[in-house]
């Protein structure tokens, strides 16, 4: 037994002195498997670094809103990597309509100034409905409450980037319509709910 052990070591140490294919082979797997934990390991870094730059800035958005009148009807939170402003329609616009009401435009300065010191976190303004049909006086300017959705997010994004100066690059405007209620659109309570605009910010390398 002894003898069939030190053979054996005595095989290996000669494959290796002479540099075996096989050995080469599991010293490139070693190489690669070692090269592919120091990926992982800096994608964590960059994941969780991403995260507590969002708790700040999560923060930094309630101090800066904490001032404001709508401060109470105004949702932020930090879901992973992204922040998420959520405002509802009913203070944001008029009944029926797209213009951004001038009571809203403290919070949206509070939003401006947050997002001042976090110049590489871009900025999509999602437009969400409720599921009734758009009256048939106001199905020419939108069909179908894609296009109303679409038309508050964007009326967002240009006084945000037209009025207050943010660097339009940042901003996507995007609508889910009806197709992402919060509440139950059978009634008016649930109808109200499902009618907001969320601002969702994530990281971007620049």
């Amino acid at each position: 037994m002894i003898y069939r052990v030190t053979l054996l070591i005595l095989v290996v140490a000669f494959a290796l002195l002479n540099g075996c294919a096989p050995c080469k082979d599991y010293k490139q797997i070693i190489v690669e498997r070692d090269a592919s934990i120091v990926e992982r390991d800096g994608i964590i870094a960059e994941r969780e670094a991403t995260i507590e730059e969002g708790k700040e800035l999560a923060q930094k958005l309630r101090d800066e809103i904490a001032g404001v009148e709508a401060e109470k009807q105004v949702l932020i939170d930090q879901i992973n990597e992204i922040v998420v402003v959520e405002i509802p329609d009913s203070i944001l616009f008029a009944s029926a309509g797209v213009m951004v009401m001038d009571t809203m435009v403290p919070t949206l300065e509070a939003i401006r100034d947050a997002c001042a010191e976090y110049p590489n976190w871009d900025i999509y303004v999602e437009g969400y409905t409720d599921s009734h049909k758009i009256e048939p006086d106001w199905q020419e300017l939108w069909p179908s409450n894609w296009e109303l959705g679409a038309a508050r997010a964007a009326a967002v994004t240009r006084y945000m980037t037209n009025w207050l100066d943010m660097d339009a690059t940042r901003f996507a405007v995007v609508s889910y319509g009806p197709f992402r209620p919060v509440a139950d659109n059978d009634t008016a309570e649930g109808r109200e709910q499902n009618r907001f605009v969320r601002i969702v910010m994530h990281r971007v390398e620049r």
